[in-house]
């Protein structure tokens, strides 16, 4: 089943908060980087289920599922016709309570 992906504002400003950091640090790495991010987002359509459950018992009661892309995590939950990302943090942060 083919779904539809949202990127939620506060994911979105992650993203674009991601690239200003990999800009600054390493300017020829962000957008490969960001591209790289961007499409295992996009992947979510067709497969939605193939992220991580969270260990956490809140976040999975909560129905969150993770993806690992270098050092951040894409947090989204699956729906019945489409596919939310929550949040993209690093994942050395205490990501428990930005969720």
């Amino acid at each position: 089943m083919i779904r539809r992906v949202r990127v939620l504002r506060r994911a979105q400003r992650d993203l674009q908060e991601i690239y200003d950091f990999i800009v600054r640090e390493a300017p020829r790495r962000a957008d490969p980087f960001i591209d790289g991010l961007l499409g295992t987002i996009e992947n979510l359509a067709t497969m939605s289920e193939r992220g991580a459950i969270p260990r956490d018992e809140l976040l999975r009661q909560q129905g969150y599922r993770f993806l690992v892309h270098g050092p951040y995590l894409v947090f989204y939950k699956v729906l019945k016709r489409d596919v939310r990302v929550y949040r993209v943090v690093r994942g050395s942060r205490a990501y428990h309570s930005l969720l």
